[in-house]
């Protein structure tokens, strides 16, 4: 992700999210659908002013759906490295 994004942070809940967006500006995040619910993601897209990639571990045309729904820009195999790049560079040329 460092490729299409320079400055690349991982954080390991949503608390830490909201405490880093009070230090930093961060255009987009990547969230695992297992760790943050579909409300979460429309609540942090609204009060942090970010772009939301989704990741989830299991195909489910439904789960996509909902995640577009809540306002992610993409919903992504965790594992698919270049898909979730694809969504990034979507996200940061709109």
């Amino acid at each position: 992700m460092r490729s299409v994004a320079g400055n690349v942070r991982t954080v390991k809940s949503v608390a830490e999210l909201r405490n880093l967006a009070s230090r930093t500006t961060i255009e987009i995040g990547v969230l695992d659908l297992d760790l943050v619910n579909l409300q979460e993601i429309a609540r942090l897209r609204q009060q942090l002013g970010i772009e939301i990639v989704c990741t989830h571990h299991a195909p489910d045309d439904a789960r996509w759906s909902a995640a577009l729904g809540a306002g992610a820009v993409d919903c992504c195999f965790v594992g698919d490295a270049p898909g979730i790049c694809r969504a990034i560079q979507k996200s940061l040329a709109a």
